[in-house]
């Protein structure tokens, strides 16, 4: 009796608190190296930019909020993301749920030349930290990446957001990208491990729609406890 009325108070509390608040959510691959590990647990904010039918699990965003991207109430009590934010989103193509930095903001240009970030034809400053060596976590082999610390303009007027990327070089094919626009309604996803990343570069924009909420901190890493904190 006592078990059926804790379940019966901790699962009503557990569905509000994760369709309303926060979400838990695991880090699956290197992408987001050196910000995030694999094995990182995170918190994302579902409230960060406001709810729409993919912020409300098991399909009951569909069933208040609708599933046309161009509906204006597609998104209840939404505000815009800014450049630098690590975004928890679903994939524009297929149901897997994914985390990046926002790079681009509707209107945006968004390059890659010779390694180097472009936004709106302007280079996005970075500055060498160190070399830094390290195994994959697959194993693979020994692995050489530069550290920069990059600052980026977070669309909030001369605000700037600033945080750390690897590149192994500036010469492989994610290094050389067109031009991209990115349209109403979209943003550009980029991840920091910037030549171990499928993102935007590959599969283009990601609808606002899709956006989940707004990662914010590591509240466990089981293989490593001192990942515990906040993260830029």
């Amino acid at each position: 009796r006592e078990t059926a009325i804790t379940i019966a108070i901790f699962v009503p509390f557990w569905l509000l608190f994760s369709t309303f608040f926060y979400e838990l959510r695991s880090i699956p691959s290197e992408s987001m190296v050196p910000a995030l590990q694999v094995g990182d647990r995170v918190a994302v904010a579902k409230f960060a930019y406001g709810y729409n039918r993919n912020s409300i699990p098991f399909g009951f965003g569909l069933m208040f909020i609708g599933d046309d991207p161009k509906n204006p109430e597609e998104r209840i009590m939404g505000s815009m993301p800014h450049r630098g934010d690590v975004i928890v989103f679903q994939h524009p193509h297929s149901d897997r749920v994914m985390i990046k930095r926002l790079i681009g903001l509707p209107g945006d240009t968004v390059q890659v030349k010779g390694g180097k970030l472009y936004l709106n034809g302007n280079e996005v400053p970075r500055e060498k930290v160190r070399t830094t060596t390290y195994i994959p976590d697959d194993n693979s082999r020994l692995t050489t990446a530069t550290e920069y610390r990059q600052t980026i303009p977070t669309g909030e007027g001369e605000k700037t957001k600033t945080f750390l990327i690897h590149e192994f070089s500036d010469s492989d094919s994610l290094d050389e990208t067109p031009i991209f626009k990115v349209p109403p309604g979209h943003v550009f996803m980029m991840g920091d491990n910037r030549d171990n990343s499928e993102d935007s570069r590959f599969w283009g924009f990601v609808p606002d729609a899709n956006i989940v909420g707004r990662a914010f901190f590591v509240w466990m890493n089981f293989g490593n406890v001192r990942r515990i904190g906040s993260f830029h």
